[in-house]
C-alpha cells in the first residue's frame, strides 16, 4: 500500500503552483488559431494539419529567457516539420517503410532526452508529430501543400509562445551544453541507448497494431506508448498511471460536449478554452498536461470530423491499449536486466 500511496502522490502532486494565463493565451492562438482560419476558408482539413504544428511546436517553447525560448522554438519548428515530410511521404506507404521510418525517427529523437527536461519534451513532441501524421487518413491535396499548412502553423505558434512565455535567463553556452549532451549520449550512453531502442521498437509494435485492425484513430495507440516509456521503471508507471487518469477525465468531458452538439464552432471554442488552460496549467503537474490536451486535440478532431462521443471512447480504448503495450514492453526488458533475469 505505502508503493501504491507513494506512486499516486508522486503522480499528481503540483510541480508548480503559478497560472500563466499570458502563456495560455498565447498557447491558445496558437493552437486553436490556424484551426479556426482553415474552417473560415472552406478548408478545415488544411486548418488542422496548420494547427497540430502549432500545437506541438508551442509545447516546446520553455519558460526560460529569450534565447532559451529561441532555440528550443527553433528546433522544435525544423524537427517537427521534417517530422511532417517524412509522415507525408510513408502516410500511404506499405508497412515495411512506415515500420524503418518510425524505428529510425523515434529512436533518433529519444536522445534528446540527454539535454534534459527540455530535450525530452522535444524529443516527444517531435516524434509524436510523425506518429500523428502518419496515422491520420490520407488529404489528396498535395504533400507539399500539406507540408507548407503545417509550416504555416508551426512557425507562428513558435513565434507566440516566445512573446507569451517568460523565465530566467539560461547559463551561458546553454545551446553547446545541450549539443554536447546529446552527442555524449548518442556516443556513450548504454541506458539511453537501450530506452532508445525499447521505446522505437514499442512504438513500432503500436504502429503494427494500428494498421493491422485499420483502427480510425489508432495512432493513439503508438502516441500513448510514447508518453508513457520512460528510461526507468518508476518513472514509466508514474506516467501510466498520469495518463490513464488524465484520458478517462478528459473523456469524460468530451463525451458530454459532443452528445450536446456538433456545432463545429463551438468545438472550436471549447478546443481554444482547454489550450489556453493547458498552457497556462502545463508546469502544475504532467496529469494536468495530459487532462488538458486529450480534449483540445479531440475537439480540434472533432472540428473536422465530427464522430460524437464515440471519439472518447476510442480514445479510451486505444490509450489504454497503449499503456498496457507499453508497460509490457518495459517490463519485460527491465526484468531482463535484473541480475538472474
Amino acid at each position: 500500500m505505502t508503493v501504491v500511496r507513494d506512486l499516486t502522490h508522486e503522480a499528481f502532486r503540483v510541480q508548480e503552483p503559478e497560472v500563466d494565463w499570458r502563456a495560455g493565451a498565447a498557447g491558445a492562438v496558437a493552437a486553436v488559431g490556424p484551426l479556426a482560419v482553415g474552417i473560415a476558408a472552406g478548408d478545415p482539413p488544411a486548418g488542422l494539419t496548420a494547427a497540430i504544428g502549432g500545437l506541438n511546436t508551442a509545447l516546446c517553447v520553455p519558460r526560460a529567457g529569450l534565447p532559451a525560448r529561441a532555440f528550443w522554438g527553433g528546433l522544435a519548428a525544423v524537427g517537427q516539420t521534417g517530422a511532417c515530410a517524412l509522415a507525408l511521404a510513408v502516410q500511404e506507404a506499405a508497412l515495411v517503410p512506415v515500420l524503418a521510418a518510425t524505428l529510425a525517427w523515434v529512436g533518433a529523437w529519444a536522445f534528446w532526452r540527454a539535454a534534459g527536461p527540455h530535450g525530452a519534451l522535444l524529443g516527444f513532441a517531435t516524434a509524436a508529430v510523425f506518429v500523428i501524421l502518419s496515422g491520420l487518413p490520407p488529404n489528396p491535396a498535395p504533400a507539399g501543400e500539406q507540408l507548407l499548412w503545417f509550416v504555416g502553423g508551426a512557425v507562428p505558434g513558435v513565434v507566440l509562445m516566445i512573446a507569451g512565455r517568460s523565465g530566467p535567463a539560461p547559463d551561458p553556452g546553454f545551446a553547446r551544453a545541450a549539443w554536447a549532451a546529446v552527442r555524449d549520449g548518442v556516443a556513450h550512453d548504454r541506458t539511453l541507448h537501450g530506452h532508445a531502442l525499447r521505446l522505437a521498437l514499442a512504438v513500432a509494435l503500436g504502429t503494427v497494431i494500428e494498421r493491422a485492425f485499420h483502427l480510425s484513430h489508432g495512432y493513439w495507440i503508438p502516441l500513448t506508448i510514447l508518453a508513457i516509456l520512460q528510461p526507468g521503471e518508476h518513472a514509466t508507471h508514474v506516467r501510466a498511471l498520469q495518463r490513464a487518469a488524465g484520458t478517462l477525465a478528459s473523456a469524460g468531458v468530451i463525451a458530454a460536449i459532443t452528445a450536446l452538439t456538433d456545432e463545429r464552432w463551438l468545438l472550436v471554442a471549447c478546443a481554444a478554452a482547454c489550450s489556453a488552460g493547458l498552457y497556462a496549467l502545463d508546469r502544475r503537474s504532467y496529469f494536468w498536461l495530459v487532462v488538458l490536451l486529450t480534449p483540445t486535440a479531440l475537439f480540434m478532431i472533432s472540428a473536422v470530423r465530427f464522430s460524437g462521443d464515440e471519439i472518447s471512447v476510442e480514445r479510451v480504448g486505444e490509450s489504454a491499449l497503449g499503456i498496457l503495450v507499453g508497460l509490457a514492453i518495459g517490463e519485460a526488458a527491465w526484468r531482463l536486466r535484473r541480475p538472474g533475469g
